[in-house]
């Protein structure tokens, strides 16, 4: 283990993802590295000549700067670099970020749909799951710490879910997390025609309900589960599970960290 990406806007509902953020560095024994991303209006920026949009730019990172050394105060011993990034597209600047260095995962938090900004905020995290050269993980809200002792990873037997897998088991195996695997069916009154085992690795446990939403929070619920895993293949998103919308309404709602594993360039291309 290396290191955490923590993207911030420094509010006070960021605030409960980078406490998981501390928690995970502690445990794993790593350092975080915490970004904030500004902007300029564009109403303003457009009528003003270059050099005063430099100079607003430069006076803006000072405050973004500021605004990130007091949300982490407190917690320094846990940090490596503060940064304030400039950018118009926050989650192309948080996962260009994360693929100029060597990221074990970033860490984000995610929130409801109760008004438009709120949205634009969970599709940002979207955004960065489906682009990020690491993993994800999300904290939703209304998520409160406790330790991750069980883990669930959702599959729908792609190829590519043994090195997913593998990657799972490292993270857990360092935060002393068990993990299980759970396949909703849904279409229960047919027979199941995928194999139960995931490479060998382990029994898949298979979940019949219409919804796959609704399937995987039973089996949340029902086996004491800390942490949902999911993969995101780059080509051919499953209709079933794993498009973009169903990722995103997960996220947005569920009470669970979620941990989201991006398909990375050339391992589709392998597939062909």
């Amino acid at each position: 283990m290396k290191k955490i990406l923590f993207p911030t806007d420094c509010s006070t509902l960021s605030h409960n993802a980078f406490v998981y953020a501390v928690e995970l560095a502690k445990t794993l024994n790593v350092k975080i590295d915490v970004m904030s991303i500004f902007h300029l209006p564009m109403a303003d920026a457009s009528a003003m000549p270059p050099e005063y949009i430099e100079q607003m730019i430069d006076e803006r990172r000072v405050a973004t700067m500021k605004n990130v050394v007091q949300f982490v105060d407190g917690y320094q011993e846990y940090i490596d670099e503060i940064r304030a990034d400039y950018g118009v597209f926050v989650a192309t600047e948080i996962y260009e970020a994360a693929g100029d260095a060597d990221y074990d995962f970033i860490v984000m938090g995610t929130k409801g749909s109760h008004n438009a900004f709120e949205k634009l905020m969970g599709s940002v995290t979207t955004q960065v799951m489906m682009h990020a050269p690491c993993p994800v993980l999300a904290i939703p809200e209304c998520a409160e710490y406790k330790s991750i002792e069980k883990a669930a990873y959702a599959t729908d037997f792609h190829l590519k879910d043994p090195e997913m897998v593998l990657e799972l088991l490292s993270i857990c195996n360092a935060l002393g997390a068990t993990v299980n695997y759970v396949h909703v069916d849904k279409k229960p009154d047919e027979p199941s025609s995928k194999v139960k085992t995931i490479a060998g690795f382990a029994t898949v446990d298979h979940v019949k309900n219409d919804s796959v939403e609704e399937g995987l929070n039973d089996y949340i619920e029902k086996n004491d589960i800390d942490l949902l895993a999911l993969f995101m293949p780059r080509r051919g998103l499953w209709e079933r599970l794993f498009h973009s919308s169903f990722t995103k309404k997960i996220a947005l709602h569920t009470h669970l960290p979620i941990l989201v594993f991006r398909e990375q360039k050339g391992m589709a291309e392998a597939l062909q």
